[in-house]
């Protein structure tokens, strides 16, 4: 069979180049932290370009305030709820009830009050630290995707509600969370786009530690900087299966030929899951399907100019430059990504909540709908590390967070991968645990 890498690819100690599969937000950054590290890296992505799975049109936001995993307690009612509600924040298809079962059970057994406040404790640690090396880097490369550092801001419509979110909070602040209450009155003065709905918000939060941008952007930028570095990247390379020989892993296998390998890395978010089963190995990640809509907002005027997350819809409405992206849901469909039309009105549905002066500006046929699959863990802590065979490394399962978390968790496993000491000190993370 043909063997992929020249022989110029190949290290002085005769080690051959660590491979990276999967080209979005996850992959590229471990693919980056590697070269910087100085590992010679080749990434291998499925499509045609980068950054077209659920990097592509994601909520755009580094959320380090919103570290709380999904599975909150209460959750399984709210699931069952689901099944017969087309419009619920987060739904489950029945259709993937019997693939989802052992997951489903770990994913309910990690919602306990206290599994969910460590989890979203150690999630904040990373979070934090991953949102400040994203602005470090994006100062020292020079690069630009839309970013902005103004914070976001979270709205309620009930003090039970405010309180709950509040209460999250609070037991972040010991580790480094910044937060401010907000009246209705002081939430539209931070945000005045939101003037028409100022009598439905009770109170709100505002986390200036927040940041924003375009993902897909981002990877992209990043990703010419890496070959810039000598790195190679092969789209168009859609790896089949992975060999592994006495324990170790030694090639992959993909429709264009044979890839040799002394380390792989899976950073393919939600497909990362059948990849690893061909290495004999069973991640505990299920895709969870996001939507979002994009609407161009150049010369409109009282448009937002930051992030808002509205709690009763569990929904956020995010200004990139000149667009506007509304995004929300969690739907457990399997790896189906067909855009179902309620889940759309869902989040047209949003942003008539939140700016009621704007929905009739849209054109609904011009709007660019996009769905893509989250990798979501059963624990609600992202995988990072070596995994089965000697050799097999994973960055996945990050949910919700994988933009807010992506350049901390390459930097964690180019570590691990390297022998070195983690930028984050924490076993929580571990991929085998």
């Amino acid at each position: 069979q043909q063997t992929l890498f020249p022989k110029t690819m190949t290290m002085a100690s005769g080690e051959k180049p660590a491979v990276v599969v999967g080209g979005g937000l996850l992959g590229v950054a471990t693919f980056y932290e590697l070269l910087r590290s100085g590992r010679p890296a080749v990434l291998l992505e499925t499509g045609e370009q980068l950054a077209t799975g659920a990097s592509f049109a994601n909520g755009g936001m580094l959320t380090a305030s919103m570290p709380d995993p999904w599975n909150s307690p209460g959750v399984g009612k709210h699931l069952i709820a689901s099944l017969f509600d087309p419009y619920a924040a987060m739904k489950l298809r029945p259709h993937v009830l019997p693939g989802m079962m052992f997951w489903g059970l770990k994913f309910l057994r990690n919602s306990t009050p206290a599994r969910h406040r460590q989890t979203t404790q150690e999630n904040y640690r990373l979070a934090r630290y991953s949102v400040e090396r994203t602005a470090a880097l994006t100062d020292e490369l020079g690069i630009e995707y839309d970013a902005s550092s103004a914070g976001t801001l979270k709205v309620f419509d009930s003090d039970k509600a405010f309180e709950a979110s509040r209460s999250i909070s609070e037991i972040l602040v010991p580790l480094g969370l910044e937060f401010a209450t907000l009246s209705a009155e002081e939430a539209v003065n931070k945000e005045p786009a939101l003037i028409n709905v100022k009598d439905r918000i009770v109170q709100a939060l505002f986390y200036p530690g927040d940041a924003s941008g375009d993902a897909h952007l981002f990877t992209r930028a990043l990703a010419n900087c890496c070959k810039a570095m000598g790195g190679e990247v092969r789209t168009h390379s859609e790896v089949q299966r992975i060999e592994v020989e006495r324990g170790r892993v030694v090639a992959l296998q993909t429709k264009q030929g044979r890839v040799e390998a002394d380390d792989i890395v899976l950073a393919a978010g939600a497909q990362s899951f059948g990849l690893a089963k061909t290495a004999g190995v069973s991640l505990p990640i299920r895709p969870a399907k996001g939507y979002s809509v994009s609407v161009d907002i150049e010369g409109w005027e009282l448009t937002p100019t930051i992030p808002i997350i509205d709690d009763a819809m569990h929904a956020a409405v995010t200004p990139l430059g000149d667009r506007l992206r509304f995004v929300g849901t969690a739907e457990f469909a399997g790896f189906d990504t067909r855009i179902q039309p309620d889940r759309v009105d869902n989040l047209f549905n949003l942003l008539s909540r939140l700016y009621p002066h704007l929905v009739d500006r849209i054109d609904r046929g011009r709007a660019r709908t996009w769905a893509g699959l989250r990798p979501m863990s059963a624990d609600g802590r992202a995988l990072i590390g070596g995994i089965g065979p000697k050799g097999l490394w994973v960055n996945t399962g990050h949910g919700h967070l994988g933009w807010t978390m992506a350049v901390g968790s390459a930097e964690m496993l180019a570590a691990d991968m390297l022998g070195r000491k983690p930028p984050v000190g924490t076993t929580a993370f571990m991929a085998e645990r």
